[in-house]
C-alpha cells in the first residue's frame, strides 16, 4: 500500500498557529485550557529528557476548540515542545484542514489532538494521538458508569457527570495521566530516534 503523502512543508507549516495564537483564538474555552496549561508541567526528569532532543525541529498538532481531549492534552504537548531546543509547534484546526486531517486518521477516525513530530527534512518521526492509553482506560470506565447507564432523557446530566469525573482524573496530584502521556511520547521518540540503544 502506498504511503499517503503528508501535505506539509515549511511554507504550509508557517501558516499554522503558534501555541499563543491558538490560545488567543479559543474564545469561551480558553480559560479551561489555560488552567490545564498551568497544571500540566513537566517533571524535572521529563524536562531533562525532552531538553536533550535536538532532532525534532517541527511539531504539528491538529486540534479543535470544542474537544475535551485537546483541552486536557494540548497543554502538555506545548510544555514538551517548549522543553525541546529549537523546536517549533504549530497548531492547525482539524476541520479547516481536511487534507491534514485525512493524512493523520486514527484507524479511520478523526481523533484529536493529533501530534506529529518531524525532522528538518519534513520526514515524519512519529505521531501521538488523542490521549494516553491509561487515560483511555479511565474514559472507558467512566463512560460505562455514566453515559451508558443513563436513559435517553438523562443523557445531558450523565454527560455533565462524565466530564466532571474525567476532569477529576486529570487533577489527581502528580498528574498521573499527563505522566503517562509524557512517557508514551518519550518512548516514541526514543524508539524512532534510536536513543534507547545509546543508554
Amino acid at each position: 500500500m502506498a504511503q499517503l503523502r503528508i501535505p506539509l512543508d515549511a511554507q504550509r507549516f508557517a501558516k499554522g498557529l503558534t501555541w499563543k495564537e491558538y490560545m488567543a483564538q479559543m474564545g469561551d474555552t480558553r480559560a479551561r485550557t489555560e488552567d490545564f496549561y498551568q497544571k500540566a508541567t513537566l517533571t524535572e526528569e521529563e524536562r531533562k529528557f525532552f531538553g536533550g532532543i535536538r532532532q525534532v525541529p517541527y511539531v504539528l498538532m491538529l486540534a479543535e476548540n470544542w474537544c475535551g481531549d485537546v483541552h486536557r492534552n494540548s497543554p502538555l504537548i506545548a510544555r514538551i515542545t517548549e522543553a525541546m531546543p529549537s523546536c517549533e509547534l504549530r497548531v492547525f484546526l482539524r476541520d479547516a484542514n481536511p487534507d491534514l486531517r485525512d493524512a493523520f486518521l486514527n484507524n479511520g477516525y478523526q481523533s484529536i489532538p493529533v501530534v506529529v513530530f518531524f525532522d528538518r527534512d519534513w520526514n515524519e518521526i512519529g505521531r501521538w494521538i488523542e490521549r494516553a492509553h491509561a487515560a483511555t482506560a479511565k474514559v472507558v470506565g467512566i463512560r460505562a458508569k455514566t453515559l451508558e447507564l443513563a436513559p435517553p432523557d438523562k443523557q445531558d446530566a450523565a454527560m455533565a457527570e462524565y466530564r466532571k469525573q474525567i476532569q477529576k482524573e486529570y487533577e489527581v496530584p502528580g498528574g498521573p495521566l499527563w505522566r503517562a502521556a509524557a512517557q508514551e511520547i518519550r518512548l516514541l521518540l526514543e524508539q524512532r530516534l534510536g536513543l534507547a540503544a545509546k543508554k
